[in-house]
């Protein structure tokens, strides 16, 4: 232990004289997403501006002198130019006309009805100027509709509960730290895997095909002490800074939709606070912890089948995709978690967080999940323990890949000599 001690810092120190691993370990996980919030709230919130500041275009048609406060209601409007069009429609596609109210007589009973009338609105949604005149015009008409289904009511004796009778309201039972634990589940556990992935990478190939090509690789499995010995430092090494990355762009994740994406949200209507059960950390790190064990195996298992950096980043990178594409396609709201899912690596993980978040523990599943996450991990980490009894893959000289090897050599049983 004293040996792995000392090779553990000894790569930890090593790694914080690499500018791409102190980037991508440390910097990014910190910086990157809440930057990239930062600048899709400044996104939004510029073309908010832009759109609110926009002067409808819009031509009237049948409005009769009976709904005189309407069109008032409209020329009174900054935002709303009245204009006049002899082919609105052709005017609307060419882009000098937002939109076209039509009033027209009411079918039906309806007309029996003095001074009722439909309306039809004609825009084109391509457009966004036309988009945002429909917008307006649609609540300039409810609102005077309201104010003219009162008017009527009150001609006819009825008071306006009477007139109406029927109506329809809404109750939401989820207080604001909910929703925030729901906005979190689903944002959360991708980007936490992502950043669990991007802190390996650069730490598993640089200590693995980047020590070959630095001639540094040969010397160092020459060293006084055992081989495992060795591999085990790297692995520690890679699988901390793995979840030092996971834990810093979580801690990050964290502040920047308390400080961005809360008000963004607060400005449409809702209220989110984003907060984290403090019953659910412990679980979350451990989980995190296991996710990165086995991160960091795969990936030096599979860059120390490379010569150079270059080429272990091409050995990584599939690994890092396979890792990344089942979480985008669990961003689904009602997914349960399962026992058959939680037999699924990384899958189970991310349904872990999900959950975890939100303050549910199905013990059941999360048990299960840990025990996969250590069995995956105690594999990796045979397969590593196996290869580096071949001495050609350890001095360098093995020239072919994962699949050649797992095909010729340990499913073809072939043993391991001095001569490989």
């Amino acid at each position: 232990m004293s040996d792995v001690g000392l090779l553990y810092m000894r790569e930890l120190r090593s790694a914080l004289r690499e500018r791409n691993i102190v980037v991508n370990s440390i910097l990014v996980p910190i910086f990157l997403y809440p930057l990239l919030l930062w600048l899709i709230y400044t996104g939004i919130s510029f073309v908010m501006g832009q759109t609110e500041g926009f002067v409808s275009r819009v031509a009237v048609r049948g409005l009769t002198q009976e709904h005189a406060l309407l069109r008032q209601d409209l020329e009174a409007d900054t935002q709303i130019e009245i204009k006049d069009s002899q082919a609105p429609e052709q005017d609307i596609r060419e882009g000098n006309l937002d939109l076209l109210i039509e009033f027209l007589p009411p079918k039906g009973e309806g007309s029996a009805v003095p001074g009722n009338f439909s309306t039809c609105l004609t825009f084109d949604n391509s457009k966004d100027r036309s988009s945002s005149a429909r917008s307006r015009i649609v609540e300039k008409l409810r609102r005077y509709r309201d104010t003219f289904l009162d008017r009527e009511a009150v001609n006819r004796g009825i008071s306006r509960t009477e007139f109406q009778r029927y109506w329809v309201e809404s109750r939401n039972l989820a207080s604001s730290r909910q929703m925030g634990q729901f906005l979190l589940g689903l944002i959360l556990p991708m980007f936490l895997i992502i950043m669990l992935s991007v802190g390996a990478m650069f730490p598993a190939i640089d200590s693995t095909a980047g020590e070959r090509e630095k001639s540094t690789w040969e010397t160092l499995m020459t060293a006084a002490t055992p081989r495992h010995t060795i591999i085990i430092a790297k692995y520690l090494y890679v699988a901390t800074l793995s979840s030092v990355a996971g834990i810093l762009n979580l801690t990050a994740m964290m502040l920047s939709m308390k400080s961005i994406m809360a008000p963004l949200l607060r400005g449409e209507g809702e209220t989110f606070t984003f907060q984290i059960p403090l019953s659910s950390i412990p679980l979350i790190l451990l989980a995190s912890i296991l996710l990165a064990l086995f991160i960091s195996a795969g990936m030096m298992i599979l860059a120390s089948f490379a010569r150079t950096f270059k080429e272990g980043q091409s050995m990584v990178s599939p690994f890092y995709l396979a890792l990344i594409l089942p979480i985008m396609f669990l961003q689904v709201p009602g997914l349960e978690f399962t026992p058959a899912m939680a037999l699924i690596p990384v899958v189970n993980v991310a349904m872990v967080f999900r959950e975890a978040i939100a303050g549910v523990y199905h013990w059941p599943q999360i048990g299960l999940t840990l025990i996969v996450e250590l069995a995956c991990v105690t594999l990796a980490l045979w397969l590593a323990t196996t290869v580096l009894h071949y001495e050609d893959f350890v001095i360098g000289s093995y020239g072919g890949n994962f699949g050649k090897f797992l095909k010729e050599r340990l499913l073809g049983r072939t043993r391991p000599t001095e001569n490989h």
